[in-house]
């Protein structure tokens, strides 16, 4: 019962993280969106003209470039996050079965001796 108990929140757990993940991803990849367009508008601006094949392809190209250095430090941290979050929830877990190692030795130290 119990282990089924723990089974379940740990899979709601796993659930709740990578949708929240996919959130983070999807909020990212916007921005980087946005930020193109403009950065489009910004260069079309500047020359006065619109693009030509040549320059729309290195555009595109230099885009996909930059959404990947941005996904990949997103997803960086992420990473980092998850893992600080592992490394608490294991200490956290450490200190919980030192905690109740200490109180059923205490409890045994108070049983009368076997005859």
């Amino acid at each position: 019962m119990e282990r089924e108990r723990i089974r379940r929140d740990m899979d709601a757990r796993l659930e709740r993280g990578f949708a929240d993940i996919r959130q983070r991803m999807e909020k990212v990849e916007r921005r980087w969106e946005e930020s193109e367009k403009a950065r489009k508008r910004e260069w079309e601006e500047l020359e006065g003209r619109m693009m030509t094949a040549t320059e729309e392809h290195r555009h595109y190209n230099d885009g996909l470039l930059r959404k990947m250095t941005v996904m990949t430090d997103a997803q960086i941290n992420i990473l980092r996050e998850f893992s600080e979050d592992m490394q608490k929830e294991f200490a956290e877990g450490r200190a919980q079965l030192q905690a109740n190692t200490e109180a059923v030795l205490k409890m045994l130290d108070r049983l009368p001796p076997s005859q």
